[in-house]
């Protein structure tokens, strides 16, 4: 007896990787984070090693503004792409626009990692990476329909950092960052974007 098989690829996950084509605020910025974490403690949520700064940091401080209009235009831009093609809206909030819900920065030493995570209330999160110097650690994304811990090849994906770029994926993701076997610190700013 002959058979038809089609294989189908249901609900596929939309992914956005937007470089900056100027990036002239980085070294600003490092130093910026340099000074905070010397007068602000650090969180431990995903992290293991290294520091995380308080999801809603920016707003106890004066001097982040100007970052977080550089960073808004470019998580704007990659919000811009994602939904190219696409109605994005959510039946709830009738229609109301994305919104930030919080955003933070991670900085990991040598031998600092991220465990396998999402972000949970949110529609979709991104990383921009500020410094990310090579073998710093790659973002690693597990396929969320598949219920191991293990990547096979075709159930993961990883995008090496690259200073300036962005990467917006839907919060639900499973990902972790791997081990930063570099001799340098990695920085990066990572975000929630939900209807509000």
């Amino acid at each position: 007896m002959a058979y038809n098989n089609d294989t189908l690829a249901l609900f596929p996950n939309r992914v956005v990787v937007s470089e900056a084509q100027e990036f002239d605020w980085r070294d600003d910025f490092i130093q910026w984070v340099e000074d905070y974490q010397q007068e602000h403690e650090g969180v431990q949520v995903s992290n293991v090693g290294g520091y995380q700064s308080k999801g809603n940091f920016y707003t106890e401080v004066d001097n982040f503004e100007p970052f977080q209009e550089e960073i808004w235009k470019h998580i704007e831009n990659a919000v811009k792409t994602y939904t190219d093609g696409i109605e994005l809206h959510d039946i709830l909030a009738g229609g109301a626009p994305l919104r930030l819900l919080n955003i933070w920065f991670n900085v990991n030493p040598p031998g600092a990692f991220n465990h396998v995570h999402v972000h949970p209330g949110s529609l979709l999160s991104g990383v921009l990476w500020i410094k990310a110097p090579q073998g710093s650690g790659d973002l690693m994304f597990r396929d969320p329909s598949e219920m191991n811990n293990y990547c096979l090849g075709v159930n993961c994906v990883t995008f090496a950092p690259e200073e300036g770029t962005m990467v917006l994926f839907p919060a639900h993701v499973p990902h972790n960052v791997g081990v930063n076997e570099s001799e340098e610190t990695r920085i990066s700013v990572s975000f929630n974007l939900d209807f509000g």
